[in-house]
């Protein structure tokens, strides 16, 4: 399951969870059109990565401070720790699965 999560919970989860936050929007079309893959991947990884989502239009700030410019933008943490590179308008769910595998087997 995909968690949708506000400013505060964020600092919790990422400084305390394997896991990757999507920024996005509900009128963004690839975020929807990434809405699919992130709910299949959420459960294929289970075990590796927890998955959340922060509405970036709800949480400007938290989104500015990040410098998240285009959205759906994917960032990856590790034990607190920004891993990897983000992923900004992934356009299939190979990519998604690859950037967790690499970030977090």
């Amino acid at each position: 399951m995909v968690e949708n999560i506000d400013a505060s919970q964020y600092e919790a989860v990422s400084k305390n969870e394997n896991c990757l936050v999507v920024f996005g929007a509900t009128w963004c079309k690839d975020c929807v059109k990434i809405e699919p893959f992130l709910k299949d991947l959420s459960e294929e990884f289970a075990s590796l990565v927890k998955i959340y989502k922060v509405d970036s239009r709800q949480e400007e700030e938290l989104s500015a401070s990040l410098n998240i410019r285009a959205i759906p933008t994917l960032i990856f943490y590790r034990n607190g720790v920004e891993v990897g590179t983000r992923l900004v308008e992934p356009q299939n769910k190979q990519l998604i699965a690859e950037a967790i595998e690499q970030n977090f087997s």
